[in-house]
């Protein structure tokens, strides 16, 4: 049986491709609806309303609700809620990057609760070596991803403090596009990360006695 670490850079590739498609629909959904001339408010609560369709369907199509499933209708449900309470573009922008916050806080929260959130969604997207029996390589895996989440946690707050800033210096339009901007290569540089250290991890375990 191969090695955890050794899977999990294969693992974080179909994560990359549902950050893409969480993060692209709603955008092009956002300035699709400007163009057209509707509000900035009607476009940001539809954009927030086609992620959670999104979401949805993901888990009716798995047939399970598992920790990270979860995480994620928690956190449309929180944007929804952030979308509905107001009427101001600018404070739902704001609402939903602290939404993003929590995702980062939960992230941390996993390393010393529960299951690293990184092992949780390695879990899900592998295909082979669904479990390990071995206490040690269990032991491991865990510390592996205690650090992955860690570093999961730190990069999404400081993507949450660098969007609050354009959110607060740009006009909606802008913001909205600049924020998204920067969210994909803060998450495609965590999935490399997580890429890198996991093989490093695994040529570690290989090269032990």
């Amino acid at each position: 049986m191969s090695d955890p670490a050794e899977t999990q850079h294969r693992s974080m590739l179909p994560l990359l491709h549902t950050i893409l498609l969480d993060v692209a629909p709603p955008l092009v959904a956002y300035y699709g609806l400007r163009a057209a001339g509707v509000s900035e408010y009607v476009a940001l609560l539809s954009a927030t309303v086609l992620s959670g369709v999104r979401v949805v369907y993901g888990v009716v199509k798995s047939r399970r609700l598992d920790p990270f499933a979860g995480y994620l209708l928690l956190t449309f449900g929180l944007s929804l809620a952030v979308g509905l309470a107001t009427t101001d573009p600018k404070l739902i922008l704001v609402g939903n990057t602290f939404v993003n916050g929590l995702g980062g806080l939960i992230f941390l929260g996993s390393c010393f609760v529960g299951t690293p959130l990184t092992q949780v969604v390695g879990d899900r997207f592998r295909t082979s070596d669904a479990g390990e029996t071995d206490p040690e390589q269990a032991l491991r895996r865990r510390r592996i991803h205690v650090q992955l989440s860690a570093m999961w946690g730190i990069g999404l707050l400081i993507e949450v403090a660098i969007r609050l800033v354009v959110i607060a210096k740009y006009p909606v339009d802008v913001a909205n596009g600049v924020n998204s901007a920067i969210t994909l290569p803060v998450l495609g540089l965590l999935v490399l990360a997580t890429t890198v250290l996991s093989r490093r991890a695994a040529a570690r375990v290989a090269a032990a006695p």
